[in-house]
């Protein structure tokens, strides 16, 4: 006859184990996407900067996204700032709407829609 402290043990650790297991998968889905690309989209009828411009400007401030660099929300905010900043300079004033897009289980494509606030009224 088995003794029934050692069964109970067994079923703790096959318990403990499949628990364990279960917790594995969950932990890897907490790294954040990389993102793959990203997009400036303007909208409206204005003068608009050029993507060199405006790449330049982002390397500057550090908010410019590698490929396969982890997404950062950080990086978006200030990207949105520094977007309506250039833009009041250049005389427009506009609103900036970020969205992360997903690409796929790891990947996001990051895109920023840029409008007039003019363009928005009429």
């Amino acid at each position: 006859m088995r003794d029934p402290r050692k069964l109970r043990l067994r079923t703790r650790l096959i318990w403990l184990a499949l628990c364990c297991a279960a917790a594995l998968p969950g932990q890897q889905a907490s790294r954040p996407p990389l993102v793959r690309s990203w997009t400036i989209r303007e909208v409206g009828s204005y003068k608009k900067i050029p993507t060199a411009a405006l790449r330049a400007k982002m390397a500057q401030r550090g908010v410019l996204f590698g490929v396969d660099e982890p997404y950062d929300q950080s990086k978006v905010d200030g990207t949105t700032l520094l977007l309506k900043q250039l833009y009041k300079e250049a005389g427009v004033t506009v609103t900036v709407v970020p969205s992360r897009i997903p690409v796929s289980a790891n990947f996001v494509k990051v895109e920023y829609v840029v409008e007039s606030v003019k363009a928005q009224r009429q």
